[in-house]
């Protein structure tokens, strides 16, 4: 009686840590295909690989693992042959679901080298493929965190100003004395750019204008490198600046587990390399880039109250436009989807022309009367609002901070089933770090501004600034004043699908403590 012959797939995977195990797709082929080739009545219809593909990544969403599935609901063949159970899956629950809806497809799961024939035999194997994944991270984890704190190269793109000195276990990163441009290095380009940041306070753009003026050779450009085969413009970007000058590994530390897809995150291990700039020089340059940040300089339009109006639905600040003549302030997470709030800010524009002067005649008139409009204010609004305005907003920073470790949560969670990229991972983890960073620089800030009085202005100090007054000041004079004296901010309600905002204004008049004011519900143009 002769036997029917059973139509069989293949499926071969492997990833970058089996590489690291030294199990390839050549080693899989060649086992399946010797034990194929040992049963006359086996046919083999096709063979499914996923090369590079992590084993957490659910086998529908693999691009062989999709097409396989889809190839067993038309019912192309009978039978699915793995050299072993892991192959399919190293996690504790994919596997499982795989085997239930290809049973349900009557097609039977075959490990090459593994007894999975009962139900629980599948399941105890599936159980070990996860353990030891997850030892084998565990101890990886270990080993690179034991690198990164000798101050060890631990892989990856290397940061510009940097080379890898030493082989293996003993390699380093030290500070790059190849010549790239004239007579300047590559660690010679990193410390010009943070003397162009911290000394002379430039913008991001201004530098990367200088750079691409000079002709010095980006990273891209040196190495020859592309981003996902393509060739780049070989130009300096505002963005990869900014994105250069807050690394610390330029002052010397360097952090390892910072982008972590592990989920729930890992430990940040630091380790000290030789740095590049003093520590002096770094912190110099990151206030620089806050300032630029909100008080940007590569403007032709002053607007007064830029750089100190701050939401209070996503903690970011406003910046000024115009439209048909008229001054509005609009919220930064508003116009480009990038604050902590999920999508874009729903908080309400408001008119400059309404509020500036009305704060500038606050603030000249404390400049030539302090102690009457100080009075003023104090009598009509009372000594306890300012800790209202302040616990107020903390709690709107503070729910900001928890937004963004759901952000981050749920990029990392993209990232690991397979739907986000690597370098879009990164780019997210970038912005939500940077967001991170200055809510809670705004709420160090808070603190500290509330633990803190301001120095007492002198007869001699308000003598000379009654003087410019009576001179005039520039537009540039003003806005400086009003940045160290003002904050506002602007708090959004919708009412009957209508949004309404409120500013509470926070004036900082030395000597005296703190005062505030704020306007009402607004007009409906505001």
């Amino acid at each position: 009686m002769t036997e029917t012959v059973r139509r069989v797939a293949t499926y071969e995977r492997v990833s970058s840590d089996d590489q690291r195990e030294r199990e390839t797709i050549k080693t899989q082929t060649e086992e399946i295909a010797r034990r194929l080739l040992g049963d006359p009545n086996l046919h083999l219809i096709h063979r499914y690989v996923d090369d590079g593909v992590s084993g957490t990544i659910p086998l529908a969403e693999r691009p062989a693992g999709r097409r396989l599935l889809e190839d067993a609901a038309r019912g192309l063949f009978e039978e699915v042959w793995v050299l072993k159970l892991d192959r399919l899956g190293r996690d504790d629950v994919d596997p499982l679901v795989v085997r239930r809806d290809l049973e349900r497809l009557g097609v039977k799961i075959v490990a090459v080298l593994e007894n999975i024939g009962s139900p629980l035999e599948f399941a105890i194997r599936v159980a070990f493929a996860a353990e030891e994944r997850r030892t084998f991270l565990a101890r990886s984890a270990a080993g690179m965190n034991r690198a990164a704190r000798e101050g060890r190269y631990c892989g990856g793109i290397r940061p510009y100003g940097y080379r890898v000195e030493g082989q293996r276990h003993q390699a380093k990163p030290v500070p790059d004395d190849t010549i790239v441009w004239g007579d300047m290095t590559a660690a010679g380009v990193m410390q010009r750019m943070y003397r162009r940041s911290a000394i002379d306070q430039w913008s991001c753009p201004k530098i990367a204008e200088e750079f691409n003026d000079l002709g010095i050779p980006t990273a891209y450009q040196r190495d020859g490198r592309g981003v996902r085969g393509k060739r780049t413009q070989g130009k300096w970007r505002a963005g990869r600046i900014r994105n250069m000058l807050i690394q610390p590994i330029y002052r010397g530390e360097l952090q390892y587990g910072r982008r972590s897809s592990q989920p729930g995150g890992r430990e940040v291990v630091t380790g000290r390399v030789e740095p590049l700039v003093s520590d002096e020089i770094w912190y110099a340059a990151q206030e620089t880039l806050a300032r630029n940040r909100i008080m940007a300089k590569n403007t032709r339009r002053v607007y007064l109250l830029r750089g100190i109006i701050r939401c209070a639905v996503c903690g970011l600040t406003y910046v000024g436009t115009t439209s048909s003549g008229t001054v509005w302030y609009r919220c930064d997470g508003q116009l480009l989807r990038r604050g902590p709030v999920e999508g874009r800010c729903i908080a309400k524009a408001v008119n400059g022309h309404y509020l500036q002067p009305r704060v500038w005649a606050d603030v000249e008139a404390f400049l030539r009367d302090p102690g009457t409009i100080v009075h003023e204010l104090e009598t009509e609004f009372g000594g306890d609002g300012q800790k209202a305005i302040a616990e107020a907003e903390s709690i709107t920073l503070t729910a900001a901070l928890r937004d963004l470790e759901e952000q981050q949560d749920r990029a990392i969670d993209l990232h690991i089933r397979g739907r986000l990229d690597a370098q879009t991972l990164d780019a997210q983890l970038d912005r939500i770090a940077s967001d991170r960073a200055e809510i809670e620089r705004r709420l160090a800030t808070l603190h500290t501004d509330m633990a803190e009085e301001e120095p007492p202005l002198t007869p001699d100090i308000l003598a000379e600034l009654r003087r410019r007054l009576d001179e005039g000041l520039s537009d540039e004079e003003r806005q400086e004043i009003v940045r160290l004296l003002v904050r506002i901010t602007v708090h959004t309600e919708i009412r009957d699908g209508k949004k309404h905002a409120r500013a509470v204004v926070e004036y900082r008049f030395p000597s005296v403590g703190e005062t505030f004011t704020g306007t009402g519900s607004w007009p409906k143009s505001a």
